[in-house]
């Protein structure tokens, strides 16, 4: 309050400059300007410090009569009030853009129509003026608070604010100090030569005022809005001096006329820059912020995935040094999402950011890839890089995030590349850094893998991965054959029909055909499993429904599904509805289904297995043995067909302990209603063997090896009945 009250004081006592008689009204009042900042940033009650410095500056000062001091004060407080309730009214904070610099304006006409009002009629009142000069002091009075208010109001917000305002929008406008220089001495010179044109007495001496206002307009463009306030400050009082007073060769203006069209000019070199800056200055900002969005992730406050890639690409084409790129993997998050809601997840994000920053600081390039990932580039060594890596583990690990009375936790997965000059590309360190987080995440979690220690399973998950895009880019181009091999009943002779295991081969870009065995398991590791399911059972039902006449031909047909497949409930659908659209009948198809994805899910599974028995399927328990093999859950699945494995098979007539394993198999079988199917019968004495152990059927090369199905169903004679001893 004290301050406020000395700042208004000084303001007020400069302007007796201006006066010649105490009924003079002065050009310039600068104390309007600071009063009407002041009381907008700090509250209204900070208008008694305008009255007690009123009333000091008519004290001390410039002596009035008693009656125009009461007017005074109040003309100088109450319309500063007024106006600040105005602004106030339309927007609680003010910002630094046009909008808000506008709406500063039409308080402050507001603010210079009541002051005038008020002082013009104080005066009236207390006989300082006769009513025909009301006019005229209305007008001076009016303008000289407008000049006033432009010429400080700006400079006072800005420069109180200027914290807030470079915490907020840093960075915008950065220029060099040779160009604050010579701005600077440009504009001391351009108002310098105003008086020697002043002097030499020529008609247009104001000529030389477009020097500072075009300087001013240059500020608006090139620097801080704080700079150009306070210049446009600096030069504003300056003209108002030099103008006003009729210092050095200026003629002071003596009319209403010449009075308000100085002051009327004035207002506007003081106010259009401002604006100009306030412009200038919100573009700058939605620039920034639109950078921000594209650069950042708006979570977490990280470079998200484009930002970081550009910014990894410049250092390893720039440094020569090691880099390291580390690649965070949260284990399980998917958990948080699916149990706590994915708000609880997102707070979880935040935190584990702050965790990223904590470790690796300002020295690297952190990201939010994306999902539950993140990505972290500094200039290190593996060996340096690891240590806040594991530091990170542990604080991962040992954070806790209360969400609605429950606390959250979750581990994560870390791997390391690095690299040294000439620098490895981005996409092949960021290939590298995936591969060695994944197999740290397959290897149980919570740990960290540099690549490069473990070659031989990076490479083999490499060779998977690519083997996943082999399978969609089979998909997509239909690469996939399908070929048959039969299924021999060992009990009797066949019927004349025939008994199949449908199989796949791939046809590469060199129209090579090969065993599917790594494509199929890089399907199900990557859950490509489902839609190449689809995709054979599809292909199937569009051959035969093609050929119309191989259906009668057809005894039962065996197709393969994986594990992930079960667990679909959306190809349950497509299974059924695909079905009852295709000519082969659901008795003629039997499903085989591994051991091994029976377990993973055995609800699903019996789920599965009920829905296609009620439709007429059969169902085969493929590779049995070869699992977790136990029996029990035998009773509860309704299956027909116990497939032993082939690597028991293959031994059988040498292996003891194969021939007592697929003894029991057998005897379980028929024991619980089910047939046994030896896989990979390729000799007569495996045959004589299996059929001593009454197993059921029998498949292999002994008998076949695969065929297209073209040739499948055009073999010579048409005849499926096979001799088992042949």
């Amino acid at each position: 309050m004290i301050l406020l009250t000395a700042l208004y004081f000084g303001g007020a006592a400069i302007t007796i400059w201006f006066l010649r008689t105490p009924a003079d009204v002065t050009l310039f009042w600068p104390a309007a300007g600071l009063a009407y900042a002041m009381v907008l940033l700090f509250g209204l009650r900070y208008a008694f410090a305008i009255a007690m410095a009123q009333a000091l500056l008519h004290l001390l000062l410039v002596p009035a009569p008693p009656v125009f001091v009461g007017f005074s004060i109040c003309s100088n407080a109450l319309a500063t009030v007024v106006a600040c309730l105005y602004v106030r009214s339309r927007r609680k904070t003010l910002q630094l853009r046009t909008d808000d610099g506008l709406l500063l304006l039409r308080g402050a006409l507001l603010l210079c129509v009541i002051s005038a009002g008020i002082g013009s009629t104080g005066m009236l009142v207390a006989k300082m003026i006769p009513s025909s000069d009301v006019p005229r002091v209305y007008l001076q009075w009016a303008l000289g608070d407008l000049l006033g208010i432009s010429a400080l109001t700006p400079s006072v917000l800005l420069l109180i604010t200027r914290k807030q305002l470079r915490k907020l929008h840093s960075g915008v406008n950065r220029v060099r100090l040779r160009e604050y220089l010579s701005w600077v001495v440009i504009m001391g010179v351009g108002l310098l030569v105003i008086i020697p044109i002043a002097y030499q007495g020529g008609l247009y001496p104001l000529a030389g005022v477009i020097v500072p206002v075009v300087l001013l307009l240059w500020s608006a463009i090139r620097f801080p809005p704080l700079f150009t306030a306070l210049a446009t400050s600096v030069a504003t009082f300056t003209l108002a001096m030099i103008l006003g007073l009729g210092i050095d060769g200026f003629r002071r203006p003596e009319t209403l006329a010449d009075t308000s069209m100085l002051m009327a000019t004035l207002v506007v070199i003081s106010t259009i820059p401002i604006l100009l800056a306030a412009s200038f200055y919100e573009r700058h900002v939605v620039m920034a912020a639109l950078h921000v969005r594209a650069t950042r992730d708006p979570l977490t406050g990280l470079l998200n995935r484009d930002a970081f890639e550009e910014q990894a690409r410049l250092v390893l084409a720039s440094h020569n040094g090691d880099v390291s790129l580390l690649y965070i993997d949260l284990d399980n998050f998917k958990l948080i999402n699916d149990a706590a809601s994915h708000a609880a997840g997102d707070e979880m994000l935040r935190h584990v950011a702050r965790l990223v920053k904590a470790e690796f600081g300002d020295d690297a390039w952190l990201a939010h890839s994306g999902g539950d990932e993140f990505t972290v580039l500094c200039k290190q060594t593996a060996a340096a890089a690891t240590v806040p890596g594991r530091r990170l583990l542990a604080a991962i690990e040992n954070m806790r995030v209360a969400w609605q009375g429950s606390n959250l936790r979750t581990t994560a997965s870390i791997g390391i590349v690095t690299c040294t000059a000439p620098q490895a590309s981005f996409d092949e360190l960021l290939s590298q850094v995936d591969a060695a987080c994944h197999e740290a995440k397959e290897l149980g979690g919570n740990r960290l893998l540099v690549a490069g220690l473990n070659e031989e399973r990076l490479d083999t998950r490499n060779r998977m991965m690519q083997s996943a895009l082999n399978v969609r880019e089979a998909l997509d181009q239909r690469q996939f054959a399908l070929w048959c091999q039969p299924v021999v009943d060992l009990r009797a002779a066949g019927d004349g029909r025939a008994h199949f295991e449908i199989l796949l081969r791939w046809r590469d870009a060199q129209d090579h055909l090969h065993p599917p065995a790594s494509l199929i398991a890089a399907a199900e590791r990557f859950r490509l499993g489902p839609r190449l399911d689809r995709y054979v059972l599809s292909a199937l039902l569009n051959w035969l429904e093609a050929h119309p006449q191989t259906l009668p031909l057809i005894r039962q047909c065996n197709l393969n599904l994986g594990a992930a497949t079960l667990a679909d409930d959306e190809f349950g659908d497509y299974f059924a509805t695909r079905l009852q659209r295709s000519n082969l009948l659901p008795e003629q198809l039997c499903l085989e289904i591994t051991e091994t994805s029976v377990v993973r899910d055995l609800g699903r599974t019996r789920h599965f297995i009920q829905r296609m028995r009620e439709m007429g399927c059969r169902f085969a328990l493929d590779d049995f043995g070869t699992g977790f093999c136990s029996f029990s859950y035998l009773r509860d699945l309704q299956v027909d067909y116990l497939k032993i494995d082939g690597s028991f098979v293959r031994d059988v007539d040498q292996s003891p302990l194969s021939e007592a394993i697929v003894r029991s198999i057998t005897e379980i079988a028929h024991l619980l209603g089910m047939r046994a199917v030896a896989e990979q019968v390729e000799n007569d004495a495996q045959l004589a063997c299996l059929r001593d152990l009454r197993v059921d059927f029998a498949q292999g090369y002994l008998f076949q090896r695969p065929l297209p199905i073209e040739e499948f169903f055009a073999r010579p004679g048409s005849t499926f009945a096979f001799d088992a001893s042949t």
